[in-house]
């Protein structure tokens, strides 16, 4: 039977912190020398951290929640009962809520905890929520995500970062479980901004065993700071952990995922990202466009054996064989109808008619593609190809799979390989070239510098940004 998850949890992410968390949580906090006077959780729920707080910090004179089901709140105040303390607990809207000013009211030191819901605003939008904040570019986007406010982002981001700057710059601390990757980008944006955050830290939570979900989430700790703060943070890969695995920070503004290894390989830092990575061929029509070989012919995505003029297909390689490193040889082909982005297609019609009536006849496949980088360019248009595309020797990496394996890829029966979109690639002139290049950045320093900008848990880990960070060789 198939489980469907109620507009209630879709839209407020209901999902309750166990007690047991909870209570392992503050004690991380305690054994941190964390022990407020007030304890405020700002989306409480059933109350179960508030409870655990009233349990653990013996110090603590306060407890504030709000919360928004009213069901919720009288939970709350049931669980709070038989606490000693002063108890303030009551419905709430989270994106109306004058935040400074209840912070501002609590009996120091501070601790805000939480576990803020954990769903995207898109996903809002989509169902026509309005547990929504107003709509700004508090991401600082670019281009028409900046102008329509539309840049999707999870609401935790938000609320955490809202609840960072309401925050007395003094003598508090911020605990909140989220998604490993919003931690992050909440880190980036807080040290962006000036924020004055120290002591920070990562602490990895197995989210399957406590919410039944597969993400990567964790507990985020800042303490506020004003006079000494910090751009570093201590990650612990296990939420038990003694020691912390990695130290994430900032250089020349941009998020690092190992401080202490990019300060080992700082020399192979470049400033000037003298060499240029490509990522290879666009053209989202893999039935028509992605050809495989048959005995002595060569088959579409449709099952369709088909007859093609040589000019315009060329061996091609997903990023999966990259991978694994089946680099020697491939049966798979790919139409490469321009040699340039926005290249006139016209011409094929003479110099390749077969292939000309092969696309015509798929024309309206081709037409089809959603993406709107194809709208108002030649017909059975492709992008990310260029004189760089035609080099017969590449050196290769995968952007979707999580390992730095560097291949050489060289032609195949005289033709330059084509990689598709999810692949990274040099392209050289000479095999010499690229088996030096691919020998360099196999090697223990260049792996290691490139580990310390990779977080392995993005959807795609290896960017050409990063990639382009190395140091071109001597």
């Amino acid at each position: 039977m198939i489980r469907v998850k109620s507009r209630q949890k879709t839209e407020y992410g209901d999902f309750q912190t166990p007690l047991v968390l909870a209570e392992a949580i503050c004690r991380l906090l305690r054994a941190g020398g964390v022990n407020p006077g007030s304890v405020l959780e700002p989306t409480c729920g059933q109350g179960t951290f508030l409870e655990a707080a009233a349990h653990v910090f013996s110090n603590c004179k306060r407890l504030v929640g709000r919360e928004w089901n009213r069901t919720y709140v009288a939970e709350a105040r049931r669980r709070l009962t038989t606490t000693d303390c002063e108890v303030d607990v009551a419905q709430g809207d989270f994106f109306r809520q004058d935040w400074a000013s209840l912070l501002g009211r609590q009996p120091g030191p501070l601790l805000v905890l939480g576990n803020p819901p954990w769903v995207t605003n898109s996903t809002l939008g989509s169902i026509g929520s309005g547990n929504l904040p107003t709509k700004s570019n508090f991401q600082n986007e670019r281009g028409i995500s900046a102008k329509t406010g539309k840049a999707n982002f999870d609401i935790s981001q938000w609320m955490i970062m809202h609840l960072l700057e309401a925050m007395p710059h003094q003598d508090g601390v911020l605990a909140m479980l989220c998604k490993t990757t919003v931690a992050r980008k909440v880190l980036e944006q807080a040290w962006k901004t000036g924020l004055p955050i120290t002591n920070c830290s990562i602490h990895k939570i197995d989210s399957r065993e406590h919410f039944n979900a597969s993400v990567d989430a964790c507990l985020l700790v800042c303490h506020m700071q004003s006079t000494k703060p910090t751009t570093t943070c201590e990650v612990y890969e296990r939420f038990d952990a003694d020691h912390a695995s990695t130290v994430l920070g900032m250089h020349s503004g941009n998020l690092v995922a190992d401080h202490r290894a990019l300060a080992r390989q700082k020399h192979l830092l470049d400033t000037q990202a003298t060499k240029r990575w490509r990522s290879g061929i666009k053209h989202d029509c893999r039935a028509v466009m992605q050809l495989e070989r048959r005995g002595w012919g060569l088959v579409n995505g449709l099952g369709e054996m088909i007859e093609l003029e040589p000019d315009y297909v060329y061996p091609w390689m997903p990023a999966g064989a990259v991978y694994r490193g089946e680099v020697k040889c491939t049966d798979k082909f790919l139409i490469v109808p321009q040699k340039r982005t926005g290249e006139d297609t016209a011409p094929i019609k003479s110099t390749a008619p077969r292939t000309w009536a092969y696309l015509q006849k798929h024309a309206n496949r081709l037409a089809d593609r959603k993406s709107s980088i194809y709208r108002g360019r030649p017909p059975f248009s492709i992008f990310g190809v260029g004189d760089y595309s035609f080099a017969k020797w590449k050196v290769a990496i995968s952007a979707l799979h999580k390992q730095l394996a560097f291949r050489v890829i060289g032609p195949q029966d005289g033709r330059p390989v084509m990689l598709d979109d999810t692949t990274y690639f040099l392209s050289f002139r000479t095999k010499k070239d690229a088996v030096a290049a691919a020998a360099r950045l196999n090697s223990p320093d260049v792996q290691e510098f490139y580990r310390a900008w990779i977080f392995w848990d993005s959807k795609r880990p290896i960017t050409s940004e990063i990639l382009q960070r190395l140091k071109a060789a001597d």
